[in-house]
């Protein structure tokens, strides 16, 4: 079975306007932790928006939300 997150963003240097992705559970990103400043390559189904900031196409995006999918 193939689980899928939904993921709600929100560019950092925007207000507003918010983004929707979707991603295979073990599909690996870019986050920045946000007690260290590192950039780390997790598992979708490792974000948090509590510890990680999104790196997509260069630019930092917080993560509002994270909703499992079967």
């Amino acid at each position: 079975m193939n689980s899928k997150y939904q993921i709600l963003l929100r560019g950092c240097d925007r207000r507003g306007s918010t983004l929707q992705q979707t991603y295979a559970a073990q599909e690996c990103l870019d986050v920045r932790d946000l007690t260290t400043r590192a950039t780390l390559h997790v598992h979708a189904h490792e974000l948090s928006p509590y510890r990680h900031t999104l790196m997509l196409n260069g630019m930092e995006y917080q993560i509002l939300n994270v909703i499992g999918q079967r």
